[in-house]
Protein backbone atom coordinates (compact mmCIF):
# COMPACT_ATOMS: atom_id res chain seq x y z
CA UNK A 1 0.00 0.00 0.00
CA UNK A 2 1.35 3.41 -0.95
CA UNK A 3 0.44 6.43 1.14
CA UNK A 4 1.37 10.07 0.76
CA UNK A 5 2.92 12.37 3.35
CA UNK A 6 4.33 15.87 3.25
CA UNK A 7 7.70 17.22 4.33
CA UNK A 8 9.31 20.51 5.24
CA UNK A 9 12.92 21.60 4.99
CA UNK A 10 15.32 23.92 6.79
CA UNK A 11 18.69 24.99 5.44
CA UNK A 12 21.64 24.44 7.76
CA UNK A 13 23.28 27.44 9.38
CA UNK A 14 26.24 27.24 7.00
CA UNK A 15 23.84 27.31 4.02
CA UNK A 16 25.48 24.32 2.33
CA UNK A 17 23.11 21.53 3.36
CA UNK A 18 19.48 20.88 4.21
CA UNK A 19 17.51 19.17 6.97
CA UNK A 20 14.21 17.48 5.98
CA UNK A 21 11.36 16.74 8.41
CA UNK A 22 8.56 14.43 7.25
CA UNK A 23 5.02 13.96 8.53
CA UNK A 24 5.78 10.24 8.76
CA UNK A 25 8.16 11.12 11.59
CA UNK A 26 11.51 10.90 9.85
CA UNK A 27 14.35 13.40 9.83
CA UNK A 28 16.92 13.44 7.07
CA UNK A 29 20.01 15.45 6.22
CA UNK A 30 21.44 15.99 2.76
CA UNK A 31 24.51 17.85 1.50
CA UNK A 32 22.54 19.90 -1.00
CA UNK A 33 20.29 22.96 -0.93
CA UNK A 34 17.55 21.51 -3.15
CA UNK A 35 14.20 21.73 -1.29
CA UNK A 36 12.58 19.50 -3.93
CA UNK A 37 15.06 16.67 -3.24
CA UNK A 38 12.40 14.22 -2.00
CA UNK A 39 9.31 15.63 -3.79
CA UNK A 40 7.45 12.74 -5.42
CA UNK A 41 9.96 10.18 -4.11
CA UNK A 42 9.60 7.38 -1.61
CA UNK A 43 10.71 8.21 1.93
CA UNK A 44 14.08 6.41 2.22
CA UNK A 45 13.67 5.51 5.89
CA UNK A 46 10.11 4.18 5.47
CA UNK A 47 11.19 2.22 2.39
CA UNK A 48 13.90 0.49 4.41
CA UNK A 49 11.15 -0.58 6.83
CA UNK A 50 9.06 -1.99 3.98
CA UNK A 51 6.61 0.92 3.80
CA UNK A 52 5.87 2.81 0.59
CA UNK A 53 5.41 6.46 1.57
CA UNK A 54 5.59 9.09 -1.18
CA UNK A 55 6.75 12.52 0.00
CA UNK A 56 5.55 15.91 -1.25
CA UNK A 57 6.95 19.30 -0.27
CA UNK A 58 4.54 21.36 1.87
CA UNK A 59 2.89 24.15 -0.07
CA UNK A 60 2.98 22.41 -3.46
CA UNK A 61 -0.30 21.54 -5.25
CA UNK A 62 0.22 17.83 -4.49
CA UNK A 63 0.77 18.46 -0.78
CA UNK A 64 -2.21 20.83 -0.61
CA UNK A 65 -4.41 18.12 -2.14
CA UNK A 66 -3.27 15.64 0.53
CA UNK A 67 -4.17 18.06 3.33
CA UNK A 68 -7.48 19.03 1.73
CA UNK A 69 -8.48 15.36 1.62
CA UNK A 70 -7.43 14.84 5.25
CA UNK A 71 -9.37 17.84 6.46
CA UNK A 72 -12.53 16.70 4.68
CA UNK A 73 -12.48 13.28 6.39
Amino acid sequence: MNRAETYQYVESTDGKSTFYYTDCGNRMFYIDKDPMKYHGCLCPKCFMEGKHVTLYLCGTPEANKIWDERLLQ
